[in-house]
């Protein structure tokens, strides 16, 4: 005997859900709680992801910048086999710089391919920049014709100051590297 004294079918089967007025009928979609978690998932990850380039970035510019250096050192010895002495700028303390931006502070103003007298066209198709165009990164570069130190002036970015690949050691509480000849370390 079912409810109500009628007996077990079909009938009251159809009668269940006339028994449950308040009973809910689920429709097809999303609740607002299950987009909003599944926005915050997508946030994260899209966070996180975007924070990884950021790193990569950096490398990819430090990279550069050490290219830069490899092939100014390239360039500056090509320059001394046909010329018998580095292209001097006057002095070991009369610095050039090769900045990016408009800003000349610690740069020692623009001096672009004129930055390592007598370097471009011939040696190389031009003085490198820095790859970032932030105030104060740049090259710099002195010489006194017989020793030269070229400095990637504050500008490594994804190494700890004091210990970047090249570290200047000169300059080792921020972030720096060089080449330069053995007499010209301490410059």
């Amino acid at each position: 005997m079912c409810r109500h004294g009628a007996q077990c079918g079909e009938r009251e089967r159809e009668s269940d859900s006339d028994d449950l007025p308040h009973a809910r009928v689920w429709k097809a979609g999303f609740t607002l709680i299950e987009l909003l978690v599944v926005i915050a998932i997508i946030s994260l990850l899209s966070s996180v992801v975007l924070a990884s380039l950021s790193g990569a970035r950096e490398s990819a510019r430090d990279t550069r910048r050490l290219q830069d250096m490899r092939q100014v050192r390239q360039a500056l010895e090509m320059y001394y086999n046909d010329n018998g002495q580095y292209p001097s700028t006057g002095g070991t303390n009369n610095w050039r710089g090769t900045e990016t931006s408009n800003s000349s502070v610690n740069c020692y103003g623009n001096h672009g391919d004129n930055a390592i007298p007598g370097l471009a066209p011939d040696y190389m198709q031009t003085v490198p920049k820095d790859p970032n165009p932030k105030t104060n990164n740049c090259y710099l570069y002195t010489s006194n014709g017989t020793d030269y130190k070229f400095l990637i002036h504050k500008t490594m970015e994804a190494c700890q100051c004091g210990d970047c690949p090249k570290q200047d050691p000169v300059r080792d509480t921020y972030c720096a590297s060089s080449i330069y000849t053995p007499d010209a370390k301490n410059w």
